[in-house]
This record gives structure tokens, sequence and C-alpha cells, in this order.
């Protein structure tokens, strides 16, 4: 009887020191996009849209993560949106799926341990680098036209005009913050926003200088021409030379609430009182 009460204890005591590690988290989000660049100088939110992913999270401790994601979104924005003479004068749209792959490493402000009823929250940072595909494209006489086979500042013809095709790639850096809890012991939600800055400057399609007619497709009464000068009397080749992009970097703004799921992994006491992964 004796033995019987003491393994009773020993188990006991087992299982008050055991715990469970926080290691492999999975996850979705959803939320929205928002475009910055030549037609959008002024940081407008006017014209934001949806966005999606799936992520995975590696906990490293209680402080750190890395973090893999995939992400669609689409960025878009119409000069006409911006009070803004000149970007009405201009007239330029566009709009663009983008699909991104990023890995970034996260920064916890608090100690976060799901385990815990004190540490079940947290703010955080993070950054990386991401890869992102984009194509952008135009509506022009209720049709939509990709915008980069078309080479609207020149890009088909870079032995005269001296602007060479841009790639439907590029990276950016991502700089994230966001807030995250623990609920229902397993599942965490984060709010969270992340800008990227990226190293393209057609995202919008959008760069340089209004092209000579010689340099597009069709000539004057191609669909090049037509779809490079959108501005009243563009037909007359008036602004041919002018400034038609601001020539900087666009970036891209995820907005998102995400909700993963943790796989606890139990950690086993050893008998100087510490834990050990199993």
């Amino acid at each position: 009887m004796k033995s019987t009460r003491s393994f009773i204890l020993l188990l006991s005591l087992l299982v008050g020191q055991t715990a469970f590690c926080q290691i492999h988290e999975y996850g979705v989000l959803m939320g929205f996009t928002n475009y910055f660049g030549s037609l959008n100088e002024v940081a407008s939110f006017k014209q934001v849209r949806p966005a999606a992913g799936m992520f995975y999270r590696y906990n490293i401790k209680y402080r750190g993560a890395w973090r893999t994601s995939f992400t669609w979104g689409q960025a878009q924005f119409n000069d006409n949106s911006v009070i803004n003479s000149w970007n009405q004068q201009r007239n330029l749209s566009f709009r663009s799926n983008i699909f991104e792959a990023s890995t970034m490493i996260e920064f916890n402000f608090f100690k976060y341990d799901k385990d815990s009823k004190k540490h079940w929250f947290t703010p955080y940072i993070a950054t990386g680098l991401s890869i992102f595909f984009f194509n952008p494209q135009t509506q022009y006489n209720g049709k939509w036209y990709y915008l980069q086979p078309l080479g609207t500042e020149g890009e088909t013809d870079p032995s005269y005009s001296g602007v060479k095709p841009y790639h439907l790639y590029s990276f950016a850096i991502p700089m994230v913050g966001g807030f995250k809890f623990s609920f229902a012991r397993f599942w965490n939600v984060a709010i969270e926003a992340g800008l990227r800055q990226t190293f393209t400057k057609y995202l919008d399609d959008a760069n340089g200088r209004y092209p000579s007619y010689v340099d597009l497709p069709g000539g004057s009464t191609g669909l090049a021409a037509a779809l490079s000068n959108r501005s009243a009397g563009g037909a007359d080749g008036a602004q041919i030379g002018l400034q038609r992009g601001l020539g900087v970097f666009d970036k891209y703004l995820f907005c998102s609430i995400t909700i993963s799921y943790t796989v606890m992994k139990l950690r086993c006491p050893t008998v100087s009182g510490g834990n050990t992964y199993r």
C-alpha cells in the first residue's frame, strides 16, 4: 500500500512538471492590399483590394520566430482617384495581381507562451526578404490589356528609346508590425500590417517619360500609343519627352488578420527538474 501511494505521488509530480513547447505553427491570413507609387504618390487608401495567404512559423523559444509565407494580393489605382490636376490630366490606371513568397525573422516584444496565463499576448515586428510576381493591366474600351508587352515607355525598341523591358518579378524588403494573442491553447490570432519596399519602378507600368510614337508598336495609331498617353489631346504628341512617371521604387502594403494553429510538442521532465523535448 505504501509503495502504491509513493508511485501515485511520483506520477503526480511528473505530470505536474510536464509542459508543452510551441514549435511548429501553421496559419492563414485575409486582409487587403494597397499600392503606393507614381499613380498613388499621396498615399491614398481609396482603392484597397483583397489579399489572402498562408504561412508556416517556426517558433524560437518565446521571443522569436522564423516565418515563411505565400501571399496573393491585388494592386490597383486610377489617376482620377486623386484630387490633383496633373494626375487627372495624365489619366493613367492599372491593376495587377501580386504573388509573393517571403521569409522573415520575427521578434516578440514580450515573452509569448501559450501554456502561460500571463504571457498569452505580445506585439511583434518582422523583416526579411520577399520575391513577388506581377503583371500590370489596364482597361481600354471595355477590355483589359497587359501593359508590359506593349512597351508603353518605349521598351519594345530599347536601341532607340534607351529603355529596356522590365521584368515581371522583383524583390522586396518587408517591414511588418503586429499584435498577436493565443486562445483555446493551440490557436493564435494576429492583426498585422506589412509594407513592402520593392526594387521595381514598374508595378504600375509608369516610370519615366512619354516615348516617341516611333518607339511604340503600331506607331501613333496603335494600341501601345493609346495606352501610353491617355491624357486629353494625347494623340497630337505634344507630351512626348515629358514626365510620365515619378521614377521611384513602388511599394505595396498587406494589412491582414491571421489565424494559426500550433502543434504543441511534449516536454519531458529530467531528473534535475529541467525539461527536454520529446
